[in-house]
C-alpha cells in the first residue's frame, strides 16, 4: 500500500488526486476550500476518500497563498536596505506609463513604504570588485532603527550584489545579531541578475511573503502530522518542479504559479499520450481562468510576472496567464449602465447564489443553472444540491437593471465571460503570431467544459480535448511533476573577447549549484542538467535564450562556442527576420536547470463497452437555435471507447459538466478522453 497524492487548493474548491502506486488506480475527490484555515479543506478531501492515511508516502501541494497575499496586499510589513543613494529606485520605477495621456493615473504602489527604506555605505562595481567596504557601524544603527519600527521582514538589495554578494551576506549576519526575529531576503539569492529595479522589486516581494508562507507551510505540515499523515510533504513551484515544503518557505517568490502549473503538466502528459504536441490548456475553476500554450510538447516559460502594471516579480515559471473569470465570477453593472462579468468573485464563501450559503449576487454558475446546462441534483456528483430559484432570483435582479428578461440576461452573462476568456487565449496565441487552428484546446477545471466548445468556435479552433479527471486535472499534474531547480546569474561577456574558460567557470558553478540543491531537496538519482545563455547583439536591450550543450565535468571548447554563436544568429533571424553577422554578440545571463525525473502514473487504455443511452432528456437554452432545445443527458462513465454522437447534448460527471453544441461531433478515445470536432472549417 503506497499512495502518491496531489492536492490543489483553489479559491472555491480543494481538489485531490490519489494514485495507488502498486495498482496504478486513480482516486479523486473535491471539497469546498476553507480560506481561513486551509488545513480544513485539505483534510476534508483526504477524509472523503476513506483510504488509509498511513499509506500516503508523498503528498504534493499546489497553493495560491502567495499569489493571493500579493493581490490582496496581505503580506508582512517589509523594510529595505540598499546602497546609499539608491533607496528611491523602488519608487522611481521605470520611465514609462500605463496610460500616456491620463493625468490622473498614478504609478503602482510598491510593497514597502518609504519610511521603511534605509541606506548603508558600501559599494561594489560591476566587475564584483569592492570599491567601498560595508560600514558595519552604520549597518547596525540602521538595523536597530528597523527593529524599532517593527516590520517582520527585511529585503537586502545592494548594487551589483549579483557580481559579489559579500556585503549582503555580512548584512544578514548583522541582522541576525541585532534583529534575529526578522525574516531576511537577499537579492543575490532571490534574483542574481542585472536590472536594479527588477531585482529590488523581486527581493521585496520575497521578503513580503516569507513570514506568511513560512507560517502556512508550518501549519499545513503540522496539521497533516496531527491527522496521521506522515508523508513527504512537497510543494509545487512556478517552474513546474516540486521541492520540500521547508525549502519552499525559504524562497516564496518561486510559488506564485504553484496551483495553475499543475494543469499545464497534466496537459503535456496528455498530449504525449494522444500524440498532440500543440495545445492550448485552459483551466476554468470557481474564481479564475488560467491559460497556457504548449508548442511542440513544451510549455512556454518566462521570468516576467507583474503583480500590477509596472511592479515586476522575476522568477522562473511556466507562462500561465490568469484572469478573473470563473464559475463564481460576479455579474455587475458599471457606471455607464453596461453589464460586466468579473473579475470579482463570490469565492468559496458565500459562493454563487445557487449554493445557498448566503450569496445573493448573480454569478456565471447561476447563469448556467438558469440556462439548464447544470443539473441541480448532480453537482459534485450529488453531494451538493443547487437552488434553481435562488439562481433565477439573482439573475432576474440583474435583468431588471439592464431591461432584459431573465433567460436572455443569463445568456449574455455567459457570452461576456466567454469573450473575456477568448481574449486571454488570444494573448498566448494570436498576439504571438500563432494560429489557433494549429492547436487543440484542452479544457479542464470544474467549469471549463461548459464553455470550452463556445471558446473554440469563437476563436476558430478545430478540436477540443476534454480529459479524464477534468475536474481535478491540476491536482493530477501535481502527482506527475518532476523535481526541478533553476539557477541563474548575470555574467557579461563579449564575443570579440570571449574565452571558453570564463564561460565554463560560470556554467560549472551554476549547474553544480542546481544539482546540489536538488540533492538537498531529497532527489537521490542522477539529474538531467540543462544550460542556457541569454544573448543579444551589442547595443540591444533584450536577449534571446540559446540552449548550450554543456555537460557537468566536460567543458566547452572553442568549436562549441562558435556553434553557440551561430545558433544565436539563426534564432535572431527566425524571430526578427534578419541577422548582423559581423556584430559583436553579448552574453548577458547564464541559466542552469537540474531536473530529477519522477515516473508519471500509468494511464491505461480502456476496453470498448456497450452502446451508451442518455439517462434523461433536459431542456437547455441554446443561442445557436435561438431558444430551448431538448438535449440528451449522458453520464460520462457510461460512454464506451469509440462512442460518437452529434451535438447538442450534455455529458455529466461527478466534478464537471461538458456542453456539446449543435454542429459539433464528439468521440471517446482509447483513454476515455472526449474529442470534440467543432464546426470550424
Amino acid at each position: 500500500m503506497s499512495y502518491r497524492v496531489g492536492i490543489d487548493v483553489g479559491g472555491t474548491f480543494t481538489d485531490l488526486v490519489l494514485i495507488d502506486e502498486e495498482t496504478g488506480r486513480i482516486y479523486t475527490s473535491k471539497s469546498s476550500s476553507t480560506p481561513g484555515a486551509p488545513i480544513g479543506g485539505v483534510m476534508a478531501v483526504i477524509d472523503k476518500l476513506e483510504q488509509p492515511k498511513a499509506g500516503i508516502e508523498v503528498l504534493v501541494h499546489g497553493t495560491t497563498v502567495g499569489t493571493n497575499a500579493l493581490l490582496e496586499r496581505k503580506g508582512a510589513a517589509t523594510a529595505l536596505i540598499t546602497t546609499r543613494g539608491f533607496r528611491d529606485v523602488i519608487f522611481i520605477q521605470r520611465m514609462n506609463r500605463k496610460h500616456h495621456y491620463d493625468l490622473k493615473w498614478d504609478k503602482p504602489v510598491p510593497l514597502t513604504e518609504r519610511q521603511f527604506c534605509f541606506e548603508v555605505g558600501e559599494r561594489i562595481n560591476y566587475k564584483g570588485e569592492v570599491v567601498q567596504g560595508l560600514d558595519e557601524d552604520e549597518a547596525r544603527r540602521v538595523i536597530g532603527e528597523i527593529k524599532a519600527l517593527g516590520p517582520e521582514a527585511i529585503a537586502v538589495a545592494l548594487l551589483f550584489a549579483y557580481a559579489n554578494p559579500v556585503h549582503e551576506l555580512r548584512l544578514r549576519e548583522l541582522i541576525q545579531e541585532v534583529y534575529p526575529e526578522a525574516a531576511v531576503s537577499l537579492s543575490h539569492e532571490v534574483y542574481p541578475r542585472w536590472r536594479e529595479y527588477d531585482r529590488m522589486s523581486t527581493t521585496i516581494a520575497d521578503a513580503y511573503l516569507k513570514p506568511l508562507v513560512s507560517r502556512y507551510m508550518s501549519n499545513v505540515a503540522g496539521g497533516l502530522r496531527a491527522h496521521g499523515v506522515n508523508a513527504s510533504f512537497l510543494i509545487m513551484k512556478s517552474n513546474g518542479g516540486v521541492e520540500d515544503h521547508e525549502s519552499a518557505a525559504h524562497k516564496p517568490v518561486d510559488l506564485l504559479m504553484s496551483g495553475p502549473v499543475g494543469g499545464v503538466l497534466s496537459a503535456i502528459h496528455l498530449g504525449r499520450l494522444t500524440n498532440r504536441a500543440n495545445l492550448v490548456a485552459v483551466d476554468m475553476g470557481g474564481t479564475s481562468f488560467d491559460v497556457s500554450l504548449i508548442a511542440n510538447g513544451v510549455a512556454n516559460r518566462t521570468t516576467e510576472f507583474e503583480l500590477e502594471w509596472g511592479l515586476p516579480i522575476c522568477a522562473p515559471m511556466i507562462d500561465v496567464r490568469s484572469i478573473g473569470a470563473g464559475g463564481g465570477s460576479l455579474a455587475w453593472i458599471d457606471k455607464g449602465g453596461l453589464l460586466r462579468v468579473g473579475p470579482q468573485s463570490a469565492g468559496a464563501r458565500p459562493g454563487p447564489a445557487c449554493y445557498g450559503r448566503g450569496g445573493a449576487e448573480a454569478t456565471v454558475t447561476d447563469a448556467n443553472l438558469v440556462l439548464g446546462r447544470l443539473n441541480p441534483n448532480y453537482f459534485l456528483g450529488g453531494e451538493m444540491s443547487l437552488d434553481v430559484e435562488a439562481a433565477r432570483t439573482a439573475v432576474a435582479a440583474v435583468a431588471q437593471r439592464v431591461g432584459m428578461d431573465t433567460v436572455e440576461t443569463a445568456q449574455v452573462i455567459v457570452d461576456l465571460v466567454n469573450h473575456n476568456m477568448v481574449n486571454a487565449i488570444r494573448l498566448v496565441s494570436i498576439d504571438r503570431g500563432l494560429d489557433p487552428r494549429d492547436f487543440t484546446l484542452v479544457s479542464f477545471g470544474g467549469a471549463g467544459s461548459l464553455h470550452a466548445m463556445s471558446l473554440a468556435e469563437i476563436i476558430g479552433m478545430r478540436e477540443v480535448l476534454v480529459p479524464i479527471h477534468q475536474g481535478v486535472f491540476s491536482a493530477l499534474g501535481l502527482t506527475i511533476a518532476d523535481m526541478r531547480v533553476d539557477e541563474s546569474q548575470t555574467a557579461a561577456m563579449r564575443s570579440d573577447l570571449l574565452r571558453a574558460d570564463h564561460v565554463n567557470e560560470v556554467l560549472e558553478r551554476l549547474t553544480g549549484r542546481a544539482a546540489a540543491k536538488l540533492a538537498s531537496e531529497g532527489y537521490r538519482g542522477s539529474p538531467a542538467l540543462e544550460a542556457v545563455i541569454e544573448m543579444r547583439y551589442l547595443g540591444q536591450n533584450y536577449g534571446i535564450d540559446i540552449p548550450v550543450p554543456y555537460v557537468l565535468g566536460r567543458p566547452l571548447g572553442e568549436e562549441d562556442l562558435q556553434a553557440i554563436l551561430q545558433s544565436f544568429h539563426r534564432s535572431h533571424e527566425g524571430l526578427y527576420g534578419y541577422t548582423i553577422p559581423d556584430e559583436v554578440i553579448e552574453f548577458v545571463n547564464f541559466k542552469a536547470t537540474a531536473v530529477g525525473h519522477i515516473p508519471p502514473p500509468s494511464i491505461g487504455k480502456r476496453q470498448p463497452g456497450a452502446a451508451a443511452r442518455p439517462k434523461q432528456i433536459r431542456r437547455v437554452y441554446l443561442k445557436e437555435v435561438k431558444g430551448w432545445a431538448d438535449c440528451p443527458i449522458f453520464d460520462r462513465e457510461s460512454l464506451p471507447v469509440g462512442f460518437q454522437m452529434q451535438g447538442p447534448s450534455v455529458i455529466e460527471e461527478a466534478m464537471s459538466t461538458t456542453l456539446l453544441l449543435p454542429g459539433q461531433t464528439l468521440r471517446v478515445d482509447d483513454y476515455g478522453n472526449l474529442l470534440v470536432r467543432t464546426s470550424v472549417a
